[in-house]
Order: structure tokens, then sequence, then C-alpha cells
């Protein structure tokens, strides 16, 4: 099978990462050792899984919605004893009765999953994470990961940054050209690495479900004033007693804030409400 004799499913959202220096680099920030155990989510023809098997690795699991890809790969890495393969949608595989113990997730995902993707791995704001995955390395649009990693004051800076930021660490490492793949998309993608905080170090459950609430009210108008939108949840007093207890003025808009102004925000919220 070759480029050319193989066609894209454009319902897949597939698109072949053929660029060498870029697989390499994406092997690179894996940063693989003995201990681990890989997910790889859409390995499509093999070209990263190739590069991942040949490190000191214990095993790569690879989860691939595209059927008629399955023989191809499993062909391909039948011989190699680190290898297994499973047909099926990443979204619905329910990986905490997995016999699998991952320990990194790799993938280039397609765009329109990105953000329930990460969701599933990196968990949500006031729930336990039920997995003990070190690292996430992700090829994803670039738009969406300038956006994830935007600080307060950012126009790129919205709710998924600051929920992101909050349950894990975030580097891009590079962006990457549509040229690197086949067929070539629209936009330039991003490598990038998400690292999950601790359980330990999670702030208390019930103050990050009342910064998720707070983002759902403040970003539902992202152009409007906090001061507006805030009112369905707190009275004019309340809002006055907030501003003086942190010094935040609700005449600011959502995105001009940081994470520790949320957290400000937040427990006084909390406070009030008690």
């Amino acid at each position: 099978m070759n480029l050319k004799q193989r066609f894209t499913k454009k319902r897949f959202g597939q698109h072949w990462l053929i660029n060498e220096k870029i697989l390499e680099k994406i092997k690179q920030t894996a940063d693989l050792d003995e201990d681990d155990y890989l997910l790889e989510i859409g390995p499509g023809r093999g070209a990263l899984t190739s590069r991942l098997l040949d490190s000191k690795i214990r095993g790569l699991h690879a989860v691939e919605l595209d059927n008629d890809l399955i023989d191809f790969l499993d062909k391909k890495f039948s011989h190699n004893e680190k290898f297994s393969l499973q047909q099926g949608d990443i979204l619905k595989i329910d990986f905490e009765k997995s016999r699998y113990d991952f320990t990194k997730i790799v993938a280039n995902i397609p765009y329109n999953i990105s953000s329930p993707i990460l969701e599933k791995f990196l968990g949500s704001l006031g729930e336990e994470r039920k997995n003990n995955i070190k690292n996430i390395i992700f090829l994803m649009q670039k738009d969406l990961v300038d956006r994830i990693i935007a600080n307060g004051g950012d126009s790129n800076n919205g709710a998924i940054s600051t929920r992101i930021k909050l349950i894990s660490t975030v580097k891009k490492i590079c962006d990457i050209p549509p040229s690197a793949f086949y067929p070539k998309p629209k936009v330039y993608s991003s490598l990038v690495v998400f690292k999950p905080v601790p359980p330990n170090l999670r702030l208390d459950f019930k103050l990050e479900k009342c910064i998720d609430n707070l983002l759902k009210v403040t970003f539902r108008a992202r152009r409007k004033k906090i001061k507006n939108t805030i009112r369905s949840i707190l009275n004019q007093e309340d809002i006055k007693v907030i501003e003086n207890g942190t010094g935040i003025s609700f005449e600011l808009r959502p995105q001009e804030l940081s994470i520790d102004q949320w957290i400000n925000i937040a427990r006084l919220y909390i406070k009030i409400n008690n």
C-alpha cells in the first residue's frame, strides 16, 4: 500500500504525517523508556508506530477507527511482540476496565475530536482522573493549541485554557506546516505535550467545580463584561463583596483574567454562598 493507492477518508479526518524529521521529533518528545506502555490513537499507515516500537518500551497498543486499515496494520506489525491492535472509536472505549496500564499517549489526532479526547484522558474540573498516564503527546490544530496555552489578557485566552491548565501543565514544542502531511490540511498543526497534575496537587474539587461554573457563565458571552454575565448567579451586593475582597474589577472581560484570579473569585463565591 502506498500513498497513491490508499485514499484517505475525510469523515475520519485522515492526514498522513509524512515528514521524517517531524516523526522523529515526536518520538524524541515522547522521551520513551523501558517502563513505558504506549497508547497510540489513530496509527493510520503506521509511520509513527514503527518509530515508537523501535525504542525501549514495554509495549504499544494502537486503536484505529478505520476498519480498512486494520488488516494492513496487523500484517505490518504482527511480528512485533510489543504491538497490539484494536479497531474502534477511541471516545467509546472504556479503558478503566482495560488490561493495559498506559503511561503515555501519542497521537496525530483528528481536529474535530481534539477537545473530547483531551477531556477523556485529562479529565475534567471537579472529577478524579481514572488513569495513571504521565504524558500526552499530541499533534493538534495550531489554532486550538494557541487557545489552550494562552494566558490572561491574550485574545486567544478562553475557558478551555483555564480548565486544562488547572489539571495539567502544557508545553507547545513546535508548529508544523501543512506540507508535512498527505493530503495537506488547510491549517497549521502544533506538537504539544500535556502532563496531568498529580491528584495531591489538584485544587479542592468543590473549588474546581465552582471555577468551572464561573467559566461557563462568563465565557458564554466572552465579549461582555463579567458584571453583565455573572448577574445570573450573583446579585449586585455579592458582586461588590467579591470585587472588594479580591481586588478584581468585574468591568473586565473573562479572557482578561488569569487563573489565579479565577481561583480567588471562586473561593470568595463559595464563602458567600456558604
